[in-house]
């Protein structure tokens, strides 16, 4: 682990070469202090990602009821989306069948009203042997009074 020294407040990372004779080539490139501890912070955190010291971490354990918390509110989510994806595939089926079943009572019904016309029955009956005579009187309405 790298120690890094508060009290510097610049340190260079290229040095001046001193062949060089024009204004230009001797200019040194410094990197703040707070700059590189940010890096070699990030470095730890990433370091500690991938040896798994990041759950021993004070700071990290504190956050352990929240992210499990959310960890809750995400199987909470997901069990309600299947049984919304589930719900609303029962809800298609049972659609489709009333939809079916619609279209077979209007079959139903062409059916029993062909079925029910006069010569339809004339036919039902002569295939019986029966004979149907109509009535040819004229039709009188009675009204009480």
């Amino acid at each position: 682990m790298s120690q890094i020294d508060d009290k510097i407040e610049s340190t260079p990372i290229s040095t001046p070469d001193p062949k060089s004779s024009s204004e230009l080539d001797q200019v040194v490139i410094t990197m703040p202090a707070k700059l590189k501890r940010a890096l070699v912070g990030i470095w730890h955190f990433i370091r500690s990602l991938f040896t798994g010291e990041v759950i021993l971490n004070p700071s990290v354990s504190k956050g352990y009821d929240y992210l499990a918390y959310i960890a809750v509110l995400l199987l909470i989510n997901i069990i309600t989306l299947f049984s919304s994806l589930h719900m609303e595939i029962r809800v298609n089926q049972l659609s489709e069948r009333v939809r079916l079943l619609s279209e077979r009572a209007v079959r139903t019904e062409e059916q029993r009203i062909k079925a029910t016309t006069h010569s339809s029955i004339v036919k039902a009956l002569e295939q019986r042997g029966i004979t149907l005579t109509d009535c040819y009187e004229p039709m009188t309405i009675i009204k009480e009074k």
